[in-house]
């Protein structure tokens, strides 16, 4: 399916060395007195785009219920706000940017590990159990209770700085093994890596621009924001692209096609199959909704894996389901369903702890030959095979007739 293909994240990771670079060439071509002024304001932005991540994040939920990016948007916010707000009187040390940066790679570390979807409750709970360690931690270290370096020496790095600077790498490897269907989520998560290797690398003198930090750390917020609203839209498209039990496109996503709105490929040949469960219905009065739903599943499983990267499978109503296949033609179609037919055959779809049943499958094949062939008239043809081959006995695949 289409919708996988970039689902880590790959183009918005790769925004990240754009939002980057952008502040080292500029501080070079513009003029230092518009720069200066560009650096007074930083703070103001800074803490702005915190609010904004963690109203952000609180607000996720509901929407993504998602808690990486909950969590991601609370120990942000918090550590820019700790980063940008003025310090208050009685503070014996400020925030340093090398302890704020070792932080926030650490707990893009524990975001990538943890589990993406958990109960409210549960990210509710781990999100607060996190901000409090950490807002407890940077009390110690700003009211010097604990002796942590407030600075990083220049031009001395050790293994711990070097370590976070190839962070990236490791959260890369990660992200992409745990992540890789998470809505550009993984991509997100490892761009904000980045933007802190590169702060401790100005913090260590590797680039000889100090004076950027505060702007590094207000891109990061900035593209974690961007990159959060990326997620948002990729959700909600998916949630009315997908059909959430049989998780494969569904009546909405088939619609677009048939209306040539949607980004598939239609033009001639453009083949489209249509598959039923043979007495489903029975199923369902034998054994009841719940052993109904797990036939659905299992068999739209079972014809996702064999018509993928070919076709493109959807819920077309009930039990009935749609494979539509760009750029093909009947007699290539016909095998492929021919092997979508015999494995779902083959199945043995577990009912309970001890019983389990099988089903067969009728499917009818046609192909749009022409652009004066609607794709509704092709799905037409192919249910009208799909008709015939039920009241020739069932469990058998039929081609149009031309």
């Amino acid at each position: 399916m289409r919708s996988k293909k970039d689902r880590w994240g790959l183009a918005i990771f790769l925004l990240s060395p754009l939002m980057i670079g952008s502040p080292l060439l500029g501080s070079s071509r513009i003029s230092p007195d518009l720069f200066s002024n560009i650096l007074i304001a930083v703070p103001y932005a800074g803490t702005g785009l915190s609010v904004f991540c963690l109203f952000l994040g609180h607000f996720s939920y509901p929407r993504v219920h998602n808690l990486k990016v909950y969590l991601h948007c609370y120990l942000a916010a918090l550590l820019g706000l700790i980063l940008f707000v003025p310090f208050f009187p009685g503070i014996t040390k400020e925030p340093s940017p090398f302890l704020i940066a070792a932080l926030s790679q650490l707990n893009l570390l524990l975001i990538t590990l943890l589990p993406s979807y958990a109960k409210y409750r549960t990210t509710k709970l781990v999100t607060w159990i996190f901000v409090t360690c950490e807002i407890c931690f940077m009390v110690f270290v700003m009211f010097q209770i604990l002796p942590i370096p407030g600075t990083l020496p220049r031009g001395q790095p050790n293994t711990l700085t070097w370590t976070l600077v190839y962070w990236p790498i490791l959260i890369l490897v990660l992200s992409f093994l745990l992540m890789r269907r998470e809505f550009h989520l993984g991509g997100i998560i490892t761009g904000c890596s980045y933007f802190y290797a590169v702060i401790i690398l100005v913090l260590m003198g590797r680039i000889p621009k100090p004076q950027l930090i505060p702007l590094l750390f207000m891109a990061a917020l900035l593209y974690l924001i961007a990159g959060i609203v990326v997620h948002w839209f990729s959700r909600t498209e998916h949630r009315v692209s997908y059909d959430p039990l049989l998780q494969i496109y569904n009546r909405n996503y088939c619609s677009r096609i048939i209306e040539e709105q949607s980004r598939l490929n239609t033009t001639p040949p453009f083949g489209v199959a249509m598959i039923d469960i043979d007495h489903f219905k029975k199923v369902n009065d034998t054994w009841g909704h719940q052993a109904g739903d797990s036939v659905l599943i299992s068999v739209a499983q079972t014809i996702q894996k064999e018509v993928v990267p070919d076709g493109i499978l959807c819920r077309y109503g009930g039990e009935e389901l749609a494979v539509f296949f760009p750029k093909m033609e009947t007699h290539e179609i016909h095998p492929l369903i021919e092997n979508v037919r015999s494995s779902v055959e083959a199945l043995k779809i577990h009912i309970g702890k001890r019983k389990s049943i099988s089903v067969t499958v009728s499917c009818g094949v046609a192909h749009r030959a022409s652009t004066s062939q609607s794709i509704v008239t092709v799905i037409q043809a192919a249910d009208k095979a799909l008709y015939r081959a039920k009241e020739s006995g069932r469990n058998q695949v039929i081609s149009a007739r031309r």
